[in-house]
């Protein structure tokens, strides 16, 4: 890989990286030290995911960038997908690298038997949670390997580790790296790792915003070489202006720039979406892997409680009718009160309360299970495969999360239904078919109600698009703290609220409004 004349800003214009030079050759490991927040990371972003930069604000061009091969990344610890097991991590690469190949049991096992892993993986789905800070780096070694990538870039690859399984780490990532003709280039703030692995030391320089070689080879002794990489660093660092300042004001364009992204994201995610669907249904597996999750999170974790409270939401209004008609002294029977109110109730409270009770529950649930793989760096992980989130992530997320929604709305529906027909049996004995009353304009309405149930269905359809696609807009945002998942779950949540009252109110507008006309 060579770059020439890199040059990266920061959002706030200020620069980060100024006319950076780099090359890596076939068989090379590299190792790259530097201060915090020198730019390391960043550097890192833009060499293999300069349209993910880009979107967060960074401003990136090179005089000239070529790669002779596909470039792939190992994150922090990792970044195993925690939705797949150990072996399914590398079945996804194989299935998705330059030159797919079938994810067979032979095939996944001869990149666990390459990083020296458990054999046993293949078998027992060893799930990612259970797997060590070193297994988890030579695993997701391998996966970026079994992707066809041929160029490694390793963030911080020993963070976590002792120092005996730093060495062994080293040595197996040198090994298996050279061995497949590969080249490497790792962050790292650890010179034990850096001595094991790397041929080449450099220094980004945050005051010149350039790389600087260090003129140390690595020797036979690794003591002597962390010795000259310990003070060739303190030389270096005491020589960094350490102009940190202060953080810039955002201004108040940029503010109003973010809350319209924030707003605009659900539409752009679901046309992403949307336009990856030829992709996606083309490797059906992928999509499923993705689906299932989404589908199993918005559906089966809120079910029991949606069930609860429609049950108690449908006994209580008639109740509130009952009691307030009969209490007023009116003089209608209460049999002939219900008969009028029929299910116009149930029409009326089921699209909007599943709705809300969908999205702080369900909604929120997706949204923290994607912020979670943004936070961990899984999505960077993804994008290191050469996996398109659109394609892998967000339809079928959007999708799962969607069909879930129209169950469970049916769900509130039935339950408000059966609260009802509850009330009915147990206090209106008068009425002789108390399920004809309260199910007659959901399942025959005459001719006067029947515009109020199919503003119900197009208001189920609508909140199960714009829920999905909020919840997976929030949550596919990059995430860079545990507050930042917890801030989008809440924003996804109140947006949800928010729009889902507007558009009851509207819809309720455009209705009379017609009948009126």
């Amino acid at each position: 890989m060579r770059v020439e004349g890199l040059t990266i800003a920061r959002p706030d214009g200020s620069p980060l990286v100024e006319g950076l030079a780099l090359t890596l050759r076939a068989g090379e490991t590299a190792a790259v030290f530097g201060a915090s927040g020198a730019g390391k990371s960043t550097l890192m972003a833009a060499l293999h995911d300069v349209d993910g930069l880009r979107a967060r604000g960074f401003a990136v061009r090179a005089a000239s960038f070529s790669a002779a091969g596909a470039v792939g990344i190992v994150p922090q610890r990792g970044a195993l997908l925690d939705h797949l097991s150990a072996a399914g991590n590398i079945a996804l690469a194989l299935r998705n690298a330059e030159r797919p190949e079938p994810a067979t049991p032979a095939a996944v096992e001869r990149w666990i038997a390459a990083l020296d892993l458990p054999r046993r993986w293949i078998d027992d789905g060893q799930a990612v949670a259970h797997v060590s800070g070193g297994e988890a780096q030579r695993l997701a070694v391998a996966r970026t390997l079994a992707g066809g990538r041929q160029i490694l870039l390793l963030d911080e690859p020993s963070v976590g580790l002792d120092p005996l399984r730093v060495d062994r780490l080293a040595a197996a990532l040198r090994g298996q790296i050279a061995g497949q003709g590969a080249a490497a280039l790792a962050i790292t703030h650890d010179l034990e790792f850096a001595a094991g692995f790397a041929d080449r030391f450099l220094y980004l320089d945050s005051a010149a915003g350039r790389l600087v070689e260090l003129s140390i080879a690595p020797g036979d002794s690794p003591a002597a070489t962390v010795a000259a990489l310990g003070a060739a660093l303190r030389e270096l660092l005491a020589k960094e202006t350490g102009q940190a300042g202060g953080r810039p004001r955002r201004r108040l364009a940029a503010r109003l720039r973010a809350v319209l992204r924030d707003m605009s994201a659900p539409f752009a995610v679901l046309a992403r979406a949307l336009a990856a669907a030829p992709a996606a249904l083309a490797r059906p597996r992928d999509f499923l892997e993705v689906a299932r999750v989404s589908f199993a999170q918005g559906l089966w974790r809120p079910a029991g409680f949606i069930a609860a409270v429609s049950l108690l939401v449908g006994f209580t209004l008639l109740y509130i009718f009952h009691r307030a008609f009969s209490g007023g002294g009116a003089p209608v029977r209460p049999d002939k009160i219900f008969a009028l109110i029929g299910s116009m109730h149930v029409l009326a409270l089921a699209p909007p309360l599943s709705g809300i009770l969908f999205a702080a529950t369900s909604g929120s649930a997706v949204a923290a299970w994607l912020g979670g793989m943004s936070l961990t760096r899984q999505t960077a992980a993804l994008r290191g495969l050469g996996i398109a989130e659109a394609r892998y992530l967000w339809l079928p997320a959007v999708l799962g999360l969607a069909l879930a929604y129209v169950v469970l709305a049916a769900v509130f529906t039935a339950g408000m239904v059966l609260g009802g027909l509850v009330y009915l049996k147990v206090q209106v004995p008068a009425i002789a078919d108390p399920w004809a009353v309260v199910t007659a304009d959901l399942l025959d309405p005459p001719a006067a109600r029947a515009p109020f149930r199919a503003r119900a269905l197009v208001l189920v359809a609508l909140y199960a698009g714009g829920i999905a696609a909020d919840a997976v807009a929030k949550g596919a945002s990059d995430k860079a703290s545990a507050d930042a998942v917890t801030a989008a779950m809440v924003r996804s949540v109140m947006a949800c609220t928010l729009w889902i009252v507007a558009l009851e109110l509207a819809s309720l507008v455009v209705l009379y409004g017609a009948r009126g006309g």
